[in-house]
């Protein structure tokens, strides 16, 4: 399986919920924009607005790659104001193991299902 599935969660820092919820639709643009291997990107925040939850879909590790060259600059000013943890769930291939390691990120490597 070449598809992979993420779950980026960031906690917003006290005070910053606004300036967070500005970067959201340059984030979002910029993905639509620019990442045609993104099948899926969804942002959602916890009722307390504290907390934001991104869900991804990617069609394989290269696209999950480009993606984050694409918004690495924003993505960088997101986690100035909020702490960011990065699930994975797929194979990744060696390049993107490799660029994970350095990151708060944990790899789910796919064994079976529909």
């Amino acid at each position: 399986m070449s598809q992979l599935k993420a779950i980026a969660k960031f906690r917003i820092k006290p005070g910053h919920l606004e300036e967070f919820k500005a970067i959201i639709p340059e984030i979002v643009a910029t993905v639509e924009e620019h990442d045609p291997g993104t099948l899926a990107y969804e942002w959602f925040l916890n009722e307390k607005r504290m907390e934001c939850v991104v869900w991804e879909i990617y069609e394989d590790s290269e696209s999950v790659l480009a993606h984050t060259g694409n918004v690495g600059e924003l993505l960088g000013q997101l986690t100035e104001i909020a702490d960011l943890s990065i699930e994975i769930y797929g194979s990744p291939n060696k390049e993107l193991n490799d660029v994970v390691k350095e990151l708060d990120v944990r790899v789910y490597e796919f064994v079976e299902g529909l």
